[in-house]
């Protein structure tokens, strides 16, 4: 249903980032169609479709480059205030600690920053994606990973109004992500 914010519940391995791959159009079913709204995904040109989705992968890239390039990625004409306000949706409350805030240069994959810190930089990225897109569909793969409670809370909430009205989709094995979503669907055997 349009609009509406679904959770894939499950372990590793249970199948949640191949089907947020085959709703990106990374891949095809082996069988079966995906439908959008009343065309099959297949017959979709996959670089206009995906012009539509703000997409985090589970392992996002980040970039030897500035903070502020890496959150730009796709998006290189932001301005400041706009990958500020992503962050600040972000959590990213560590940016006024870095030494050079958002000019500070980042090593490969975001070397000099913690597994969370980097996470909430790909958070930013997507949510400036879907600011400046007006993206219709938001696939989020483990969006709250390496996040501490609290954080993930704050996280949680600004997604949460970030993609109010957009078809969101979250593969998740966390509950907090789980507790806000209209439709949860476990995959894959508890263990």
């Amino acid at each position: 249903t349009p609009g509406k914010q679904i959770v894939l519940y499950g372990h590793s391995g249970s199948g949640k980032s191949t089907l947020l791959a085959l709703l990106l159009g990374a891949c095809r079913p082996d069988e079966g169609v995906i439908m959008v709204a009343d065309r099959d995904l297949a017959d979709i040109d996959v670089a206009t479709w995906q012009q539509r989705v703000a997409w985090l992968p589970q392992r996002p890239l980040l970039f030897a480059g500035t903070l502020a390039d890496n959150v730009r990625l796709g998006e290189p004409d932001a301005r400041d205030a706009e990958v500020t306000a992503a962050l600040a949706a972000a959590a990213a409350d560590f940016v006024v600690e870095l030494p050079d805030g958002l000019q500070t240069h980042l090593g490969d994959n975001g070397s000099g920053l913690s597994a969370g810190e980097r996470q909430r930089v790909a958070l930013a990225r997507v949510i400036l994606r879907i600011r400046r897109r007006d993206s219709t569909l938001v696939l989020l793969d483990e969006p709250t990973a390496h996040l501490d409670g609290a954080t993930e809370a704050r996280v949680v909430l600004a997604l949460a109004e970030t993609c109010a009205g957009r078809t969101t989709v979250v593969a998740t094995h966390r509950h907090a992500p789980a507790a806000a979503a209209d439709h949860v669907y476990p995959l894959g055997v508890a263990g």
